[in-house]
């Protein structure tokens, strides 16, 4: 399946990245900007429902035809923003020739 251009915008992605101080202490930090062009739209369907339930009313789902460069699970997505991130990634899965990433308002 090919997505059609004039759909496809582009979304920011950090990846989490993983820091442990001297101490020994972990904590998270978001690494650089990541840029993917895909077409997003309201998440919905009855299997996503049976996943998310209520949850689902505030998740988009975003259909990129490339392989993303980095694991983005757990990151965090700039959709309506360009310097805060609005958005958790949940979950990225492959669909027949192309990715569909899974994400949830904050």
């Amino acid at each position: 399946m090919r997505l059609r251009e004039r759909d496809k915008r582009i979304v920011t992605f950090r990846p989490r990245v993983p820091l442990q101080e001297d101490d020994g202490t972990t904590s998270e930090s978001w690494g650089d900007p990541i840029e993917l062009r895909g077409n997003v739209q309201p998440a919905g369907g009855r299997v996503l429902t049976e996943m998310y339930g209520e949850r689902l009313a505030y998740m988009r789902v975003m259909y990129v035809e490339q392989e993303p460069p980095v694991r983005l699970e757990s990151g965090r997505a700039c959709l309506d923003t360009q310097d805060d991130p609005d958005y958790k990634v949940v979950a990225v899965r492959p669909w027949s020739g192309h990715f569909v990433i899974d994400m949830e308002a904050i």
